[in-house]
């Protein structure tokens, strides 16, 4: 049967929407078992982990352009584990582990016919709050996060998602998202929008920053009734965090596992050392309906201080709050090194990178992002809420009352 080029004649290069990758799948070019309108946001769509997990004795394996688990296996001690009795895998922290996806690639076709298509996942943000790295890893890529249509053509289709949870221990199960892809038709570089104006439109209270880069807010945010910039990891619990919203998912209370931080009468905060903080944007960000942003670390290393998780932006973000705002900031999810740093407000933590949508995103209302919509200082959603009332003590820690 020839391939249904007509269909795809008015697409046009660009970050594929919502509507665009549905088509793809009830077309047969992307195998994906969820229907879930959940796992479909204005600019990508989430990839979703199957029962077959594996913990790498030896460390990371990275994709070297083959069939990724074939070669794994030769390479290092690859162990498979399985599940308890509720269906529930445990990551100790400090281990690497990897999952395989359910979804499957194959646009081999719309390639040949249509135009080159290109990847680009990253962690759900719940994840990434919690010290995790989820990192994708396609068959026939020689990179992690990201493929192009060479990979595609000569690889399997298969996809695996590589985790590392650091500060805590967490809980996967089949069915469960802890990534997601944005898709472009063409090469991403080609879709990229250099505009100061369009930087200062959708960076509020940016001090007119016209090249795209986000700066740390040190300054005060609430947290039922106490103030504080930054929330900081406690000591190590043992208590695992389950990686699901909902579906019997435990959420903890957050007192347990977090401290609320102050800045000092020189606006400084200190980063200790191998500890893991919660910070956000100065700049509030309004995206619109035809703009895609990948948000990475201006420099991976900023002194001694690690910023290792990128995220996407989707169209109408910052927009629609219930506080009638405009803009909503970026949360940071920052890593103490190898030494202890000395963090100023407004110090330049991350670039923005603006991409055109091959097409508008629908006016509809936004599914997974819409929870960090109203966001200021928040926690992942895979906690529970806090309490009504809180103290906060002289080192930070929160205690229920007040």
């Amino acid at each position: 049967m020839s391939f249904p080029k007509q269909k795809y004649s008015d697409w046009i290069p660009g970050v594929l929407s919502r509507r665009q990758i549905r088509q793809l799948i009830a077309d047969g070019l992307i195998d994906s078992p969820s229907s879930d309108p959940k796992s479909f946001d204005h600019s990508s769509f989430d990839l979703h982990m199957t029962g077959e997990v594996y913990k790498m004795a030896d460390g990371s394996v990275k994709p070297s352009g083959g069939r990724y688990l074939y070669l794994a296996k030769q390479e290092s001690t690859v162990e498979k584990l399985m599940p308890d009795s509720r269906g529930e895998f445990l990551l100790e922290r400090l281990n690497t582990f990897v999952v395989k996806v359910a979804e499957r690639l194959l646009l081999k076709d719309f390639i040949e016919n249509v135009g080159d298509v290109y990847g680009q996942a990253t962690a759900k943000s719940s994840v990434g709050r919690v010290d995790v790295l989820a990192r994708l890893i396609v068959d026939g890529a020689r990179d992690y996060e990201s493929f192009r249509s060479e990979d595609v053509k000569k690889g399997s289709g298969e996809m695996y998602v590589e985790i590392t949870p650091i500060t805590f221990n967490v809980k996967i199960k089949p069915g469960q998202a802890v990534n997601q892809l944005r898709l472009f038709l063409g090469k991403p570089e080609e879709a990229e929008i250099a505009s100061e104006v369009l930087h200062r439109q959708v960076l509020r209270n940016s001090e007119g920053s016209p090249d795209g880069s986000l700066s740390v807010d040190l300054e005060d945010a609430t947290i039922r009734g106490v103030s504080g910039s930054a929330l900081a990891a406690t000591d190590r619990i043992e208590q695992a965090i389950c990686l699901w919203d909902g579906d019997g998912a435990e959420k903890p209370n957050p007192c347990q596992f977090w401290k609320l931080l102050r800045a000092n009468q020189h606006e400084r905060l200190r980063i200790e050392k191998e500890n893991f903080y919660i910070l956000r944007s100065k700049e509030r960000i309004a995206l619109p309906k035809g703009v895609a942003v990948y948000c990475r670390a201006s420099d991976e290393t900023i002194g001694e201080m690690r910023i290792h998780y990128a995220g996407f932006v989707h169209p109408f973000f910052g927009y629609g709050r219930n506080d009638g705002r405009v803009g909503t900031p970026l949360i940071f999810e920052v890593r103490g090194h190898n030494l202890n740093v000395s963090l100023v407000d407004r110090e330049r933590m991350a670039n923005l990178t603006f991409y055109r949508m091959s097409e508008d995103a629908e006016e509809d209302p936004p599914t997974d992002d819409k929870k960090y919509n109203e966001q200021e200082l928040k926690l992942s959603a895979y906690f529970g809420d806090w309490p009504l009332q809180l103290t906060r003590l002289d080192d930070g820690t929160l205690i229920p009352g007040s």
